[in-house]
């Protein structure tokens, strides 16, 4: 049993990055997400993360409204971003 399952409390998105790292090729939980809920701009790394053997859902750390889901399954994975305004991913110095 692991530490959600034992609380029953959310872990933060950066709990996530091994799931992310899987679908995109820079490290996205410093991406900022902007809530399409309540406007809220945060790094998807402050959100807080309730997961499982299948995926994981993102809440937002402000007003707790799903912003992103992550789901793996036989034939892919899918990433549902209806929660968000936009994901925006800050240039890296080259």
């Amino acid at each position: 049993m692991n530490h959600q399952e034992e609380t029953g409390l959310p872990l933060d998105g950066n709990a996530a990055a091994g799931l992310l790292r899987e679908l995109f090729a820079l490290d996205v939980t410093v991406a900022q997400v902007t809530c399409n809920c309540c406007g809220a701009v945060a790094q998807v790394g402050e959100t807080r993360v309730y997961g499982g053997v299948m995926g994981a859902i993102f809440r937002c750390p402000n007003c707790d409204s799903v912003a992103m889901r992550l789901v793996h399954t036989p034939v892919g994975t899918w990433l549902d971003m209806r929660g968000s305004r936009c994901l925006f991913t800050p240039s890296v110095e080259r």
